[in-house]
């Protein structure tokens, strides 16, 4: 939603693999030739090229989709390489993934080695020194960078905030299904918060345009501040509420959301030791938002499978959109409503109906009977896009204390003991 600015670090060299079980087999020969293909491509500035040796999962830093064109792009902008070198005896085999040690030589500028890895069909899934040229890495050390602590209006999680220079404490909701941030309009302009540009943005029934200030600092504890912000200013907020942080703190660290103390640990993107008794779930970025693959059993005879958003914004258990409902025809599915009404956003009115569904399975976890909301498709509208199908609220996911990894796009779930 909201532009982001990206500024290239300083990087360092790293050469030791994680060790590695050998499930995948790797061919040597076509490893070979992808990194050919990306060293001509590198080397040239050549996009389409280089997109040619990505898989679709493909991610530089957090992102994923259109976001790794962006960074790619900069990369290219600042870097100039020559060629893509592959370490002697240096192809190592995972479950369904191979991992190779490169050189990149680089123009004017010592080379930088890093790991690649491979997905089964010998396709970059991420390039380690791509990653720490945005001041991350998968195999560095993870340090805790801040604690937060928090408190729940209901199941939602609310930050206490200071904006800018002004010292009022402000109520913020941390809210995953939004990329940024977002501020009530009566209060910003109270603290001469000033919007500086307006953008088109999707909302639940439709497109609006929302006005953005720039250049904002949120000040989250004594030594831990966002510089740089921007913040859409919305009319109102819910929840009476003073704003929205999206995923902004999720994008830079290892979030862990601890419910049962009420605290969340921000830790560097990293080698992050964990317990080893969680769960753990793949996740995906789509337009700056994180998506996870469900199973969403609306009968006992009828299953289908969606991309569900991660919501933590969201008062409910799960929803499904519109457009994934009409056209997995659930409401032709048998689904018993036990009751209907309305959702507004933006002035914008769709109908809905709320029941229970059979089954709801995210990762390894199956939910029966969990509460759902079908959403009906409004009059002249197109809700969301196609490639997002639903939500889940924070009342499924405050059943856990949660880790949330972006860098390693997963998710690890320990179910609370007393909810």
């Amino acid at each position: 939603m909201f532009k982001k600015y990206i500024r290239l670090v300083t990087v360092i060299a790293i050469t030791a693999f994680l060790p590695m079980p050998a499930y995948c087999q790797a061919n040597d020969s076509r490893i070979q030739s992808v990194l050919e293909t990306l060293g001509e491509g590198l080397r040239n500035k050549d996009m389409q090229l280089i997109r040619k040796t990505f898989s679709e999962d493909v991610s530089i830093s957090t992102e994923m989709g259109a976001g790794t064109n962006n960074l790619l792009e900069t990369i290219l902008q600042h870097v100039n390489f020559g060629a893509v070198e592959l370490l002697p005896g240096s192809i190592q085999t995972g479950k369904d993934t191979v991992y190779v040690n490169v050189r990149f030589v680089l123009q004017q500028s010592k080379p930088q080695e890093s790991i690649i890895a491979f997905d089964s069909e010998n396709k970059i899934l991420f390039i380690d020194y791509f990653d720490r040229l945005f001041g991350q890495s998968r195999y560095r050390k993870s340090s805790l960078a801040a604690v937060i602590p928090f408190r729940q209006k209901g199941q939602s999680i609310v930050l206490s905030v200071k904006l800018n220079n002004n010292g009022h404490r402000l109520s913020f909701l941390l809210d995953t299904g939004a990329d940024g941030m977002a501020i009530k309009k009566s209060l910003a302009d109270s603290l001469g918060i000033k919007a500086n540009y307006t953008q088109n943005t999707n909302i639940v029934g439709g497109r609006t345009q929302v006005s953005i200030s720039s250049e904002n600092t949120v000040h989250l504890t004594d030594s831990l501040s966002l510089t740089g912000q921007n913040m859409a200013i919305f009319d109102k907020i819910g929840n009476n509420l003073d704003g929205i942080i999206g995923l902004n703190l999720i994008k830079k660290y290892i979030t862990k959301i601890d419910f049962d103390n009420q605290k969340i640990y921000l830790y560097s993107f990293g080698d992050y030791h964990y317990a080893g008794d969680d769960i753990t779930i793949p996740v995906r970025m789509h337009r700056a938002l994180v998506i996870i693959p469900s199973e969403l059993g609306i009968t006992e005879m009828q299953s289908v499978m969606g991309n569900f958003l991660l919501d933590t914004g969201a008062n409910y258990n799960l929803i499904a959109f519109s457009n994934f409902v009409r056209e997995k025809q659930l409401l032709q599915s048998g689904f018993k409503p036990e009751s209907m009404g309305t959702t507004v956003s933006m002035g914008y009115s769709t109908p809905v109906y709320h029941g229970k569904a059979y089954e709801f399975r995210v990762g390894n976890i199956i939910k029966n009977n969990i509460p759902v909301t079908l959403q009906a498709s409004a009059l002249n509208s197109s809700t969301h896009n196609d490639e997002i199908d639903g939500s889940i609220g924070i009342q499924f996911w405050a059943g856990y204390n949660l880790i949330i990894d972006l860098l390693k796009k997963e998710i690890r779930l320990t179910p609370r003991k007393y909810t």
